[in-house]
Parts: C-alpha cells; structure tokens; sequence
C-alpha cells in the first residue's frame, strides 16, 4: 500500500496539544517541587535551606524561560503550519479546478 505525504490536521493538532500538556504537566511538578522546598525552609532557616530555596527559584525560571517556553512556541508553531499548509492545498485546488476540462481530464481529475 502506497504512503501518503497528507498529514491529518486531527493528528496535527494532538502533536501540539501533546506539547502544551507536556508543558503543563512539568509546571504541576514544579510547583509541587516548590511547594516542598518551601515547607522545608519553613521547617529551617538555615543557611543551606535558603541556598536550597533560591537555586530551586533560579531553576525554575530557568525552565520556564526556556524549555516551557519552547514547548508552548512549537505547538503554536505546529498549528500555525498546519493551517499554513492547508490554506496553500485549497489555494491549489482552485487553480486545478481552473484548468480547461480537456486538461483536467488529461490530468485524471
């Protein structure tokens, strides 16, 4: 059975709904690592504690600058292409449905 280059836009939009829960998911665990870092520095204030409690606070931005928002640009970038794409394969349907019979019928359309 021949492959076919078509992408189903369904499929295309789970891939980037795939992405933003991925993204979604690790904002839950990190702010329930938060959480925890925070009730041990209530726990103690010592000076390991706050080291602890400000390197998780710089990790955290960190991920969020960059993998979460790398995660949530690409699915907007998947769902822009998608609709990108399917705009490009009317736009070329029309200028098939365009052509004289005769060609059309050459063409097996």
């Amino acid at each position: 059975m021949p492959k076919t280059t078509q992408l189903d836009p369904a499929e295309i939009d789970a891939q980037a709904t795939r992405h933003e829960a991925t993204s979604d998911n690790i904002i839950q665990q990190l702010n329930q690592l938060k959480s925890q870092v925070d009730a041990t520095l209530a726990g103690s204030n010592s000076a390991a504690t706050k080291a602890l409690s400000t390197t998780c606070d710089n990790w955290i931005e960190g991920l969020k600058r960059t993998i979460l928002a790398n995660l949530t640009d690409m699915a907007g970038y998947i769902r822009k292409e998608s609709q990108g794409q399917d705009a490009q394969d009317q736009a070329a349907g029309q200028e098939i449905a365009r052509l004289p019979m005769e060609t059309s019928s050459f063409l097996g359309a």
